[in-house]
């Protein structure tokens, strides 16, 4: 099995290192992210459920597909490759949204967020997906109030209410 290497950064981006996965998970190491919001015509967000098999954050609920950029990758790139990989996307006009930083003791990351719009149907990836659904932002902010989404995706949906008004 080959080993798969991701970039360790520093705060402000600048890349350290290069690890092996499993490392930056055990000492959650700070690396890049790419996530993809996919709307479709009618404004409404696509939030799926994780699976119950994932390490973090199992059967929660998230609003954005998206992954962890492997070493030498692009955020862009990444964005592409984990729309394709996690919603069946391709093709998918990508449009750069805004940069958020999290840091909690399980991951710590610096992510670019990007949008999509798409009324095609959805191929989701079963080993990391359960079901989804497009939902109204009303709806998902609700979800976020009972706690019901990753973590990640308050600060996400804060700052897109922030850069739409």
């Amino acid at each position: 099995m080959n080993t798969h290497y991701v970039d360790i950064v520093d705060d402000n981006d600048i890349v350290l290192k290069s690890v092996p996965w499993e490392e930056m998970h055990k000492n959650a190491l700070l690396h890049r992210v790419a996530n993809v919001l996919v709307f479709n015509s009618k404004g409404e967000l696509f939030v799926h459920k994780r699976s119950r098999n994932l390490p973090l954050h199992p059967s929660v609920y998230d609003a954005k597909f998206g992954g962890i950029a492997d070493s030498g990758e692009s955020y862009d790139s990444c964005a592409v490759r984990e729309l394709e990989e996690e919603a069946g996307i391709s093709g998918a006009k990508l449009q750069y949204l805004f940069d958020y930083k999290y840091r909690s003791k399980d991951v710590n990351t610096n992510a670019k967020v990007y949008r999509c719009i798409y009324d095609g149907k959805l191929k989701l990836q079963e080993s990391e997906i359960e079901h989804g659904r497009f939902m109204t932002l009303a709806e998902i902010t609700e979800m976020i109030k009972k706690g019901e989404m990753t973590p990640s995706v308050k600060i996400v949906m804060d700052k897109l209410k922030a850069i739409s008004q």
